[in-house]
């Protein structure tokens, strides 16, 4: 039985795969690809994103600059909702 943890990582890697075949080179997620991922968010943001986390400077994210982009984006989500605070060990 899978645990939640690795339902969550299965559903991240299939959203990269549905994404990163759209066009371009299989299994590499180009700008337009995440921006079509990406929708909701807005361009200046996008492209800052995609610029910070395509390491290579290739203009195509692999799964591995791809899951930067989680890390990234969860940040922020978490910054938001805690007004910029930061969560430490004694303040959850």
């Amino acid at each position: 039985m899978l645990t939640q943890a690795v339902m969550a990582l299965k559903t991240i890697v299939d959203v990269y795969h549905r994404y990163s075949i759209r066009e371009g080179e299989i299994d590499l997620l180009n700008f337009n690809d995440f921006k079509t991922l990406l929708t909701e968010n807005n361009p200046e943001y996008l492209e800052k994103l995609f610029k910070e986390t395509d390491l290579n400077k290739d203009k195509d994210l692999t799964f591995e600059e791809f899951t930067i982009v989680l890390s990234k984006v969860a940040d922020d989500a978490h910054r938001i909702i805690h007004k910029d605070d930061r969560c430490t060990p004694d303040k959850d």
